[in-house]
């Protein structure tokens, strides 16, 4: 058991020693860096990424490829007050994760998200009192969506490295706006149907209730003719009544006699 516990001490120590990953110490630019490298060495390199890399107690930076040991693990700049002005993390030779920056006197400066030497993520600048100036979002390298500029109080949407005032419409939108269109015209075209038809309607109730006035009237003249009519042959009726009782009246008195 006791040789069993020194065989593991041993190598551990070893592996120790035997690590990949070594701390470096720069001081340049007025900063103080703290950073690692890797020992290992790199077989391809993505042309379209910058790599960070140190060689002759300097950090360099170049795209597609590095001319030294690539830095990796945690970086730390410092200002010469020891205040913290930098923070991030590398992934042989990448930046990756959240990376920040600090003024003077330790307002937060940059917030950017890294993924793998892409900037993928928010993004946030800062004035030196703490107020948001810019926010917005990149996606493989670009812009990406809604940007916002609190100074110029300006607000632009990104897609595919351009910018637009507002954001375009999708396909589907497209397609759905084209449907509501169509939808619109169909809706202002039964509208119209319905105003025409209602009119139609108007003008046939109004036709009927003309001709119901005309005939109503039609009727009354008649009824007042036939009223006329029959009061005057009531009228003659009642003279020749009168005449015939007189005539009977008049031969009755001269029979008596």
């Amino acid at each position: 058991m006791r040789k069993l516990t020194i065989f593991l001490l041993i190598a551990i120590v070893c592996f120790a020693f035997t690590t990949d990953v070594q701390k470096r110490t720069v001081r340049e630019n007025g900063f103080d860096v703290e950073c690692y490298i890797s020992l290992k060495k790199l077989k391809t390199y993505d042309a379209d990424k910058i790599y960070y890399w140190f060689k002759s107690g300097g950090i360099h930076q170049s795209l597609g490829n590095v001319g030294g040991n690539v830095l990796h693990n945690l970086h730390l700049k410092y200002y010469r007050s020891n205040q913290l002005a930098e923070k991030g993390n590398f992934s042989y030779g990448l930046k990756t994760g959240a990376w920040k920056t600090w003024y003077k006197n330790g307002q937060l400066k940059v917030n950017q998200e890294w993924v793998y030497g892409y900037k993928n993520g928010d993004f946030k600048t800062y004035d030196s009192l703490g107020n948001l100036i810019i926010k917005g979002k990149y996606k493989n390298n670009l812009k990406d969506g809604y940007w916002i500029d609190f100074i110029k109080k300006d607000t632009t949407y990104h897609k595919n490295n351009f910018e637009f005032k507002e954001r375009p419409k999708t396909l589907v939108e497209r397609i759905l706006r084209k449907k509501d269109s169509i939808e619109k015209v169909q809706i202002k075209l039964d509208r119209k149907t319905k105003r025409r038809n209602d009119s139609i309607k108007r003008v046939k109730l109004k036709l009927k209730r003309f001709n119901k006035k005309r005939s109503d009237s039609i009727k009354r003249v008649h009824n007042k003719a036939m009223k006329l009519k029959k009061k005057k042959t009531d009228s003659i009726e009642k003279s020749l009544g009168n005449k015939t009782k007189k005539g009977f009246f008049k031969r009755l008195f001269k029979k008596n006699k």
